[in-house]
């Protein structure tokens, strides 16, 4: 069951870009070490939650927001955050916007897929989610 914004569930657009956001090579939905709705997860790490209902938090690493960073500054939806942090916000609204999660999702998931001819990790469950949770 997927759980989101304030009244617990997604809203249809944001339903509608986590079906979008499962379409990604190796992109997994699961429950969310940073929010109370689902975290989309590429070989163990999370690198999407939304964050309400219309915006959403992208791990891209720090490498891959230094090379797009003039763009993602430039861009009045994405909210970089400080230098050394691998996630920044990215609010839509319309199908321009939804376009922009979509390809910076994309990026996230290319920079966590595992080396080719490698299995990739399954998101935590349980105690293993709790652990990452109460670092966060």
């Amino acid at each position: 069951m997927r759980r989101g914004d304030d009244a617990g569930r997604l809203t249809g657009m944001t339903d509608a870009l986590a079906t979008e956001l499962c379409q990604i090579d190796g992109v997994v939905e699961s429950e969310s070490v940073f929010s109370s709705g689902p975290g989309f997860w590429v070989n163990g790490t999370e690198i999407a939650h939304f964050e309400g209902a219309r915006a959403v938090d992208l791990r891209l690493t720090r490498a891959e927001i230094r090379a797009r960073r003039a763009r993602l500054r430039d861009d009045p939806r994405v909210t970089l955050r400080a230098s050394s942090s691998d996630w920044l916000t990215v609010e839509f609204g319309a199908p321009a916007d939804e376009a922009l999660v979509l390809e910076l999702a994309e990026i996230a998931a290319a920079a966590h897929r595992p080396p080719d001819g490698s299995a990739g990790l399954p998101p935590p469950t349980g105690a293993a989610l709790a652990r990452r949770r109460r670092f966060h």
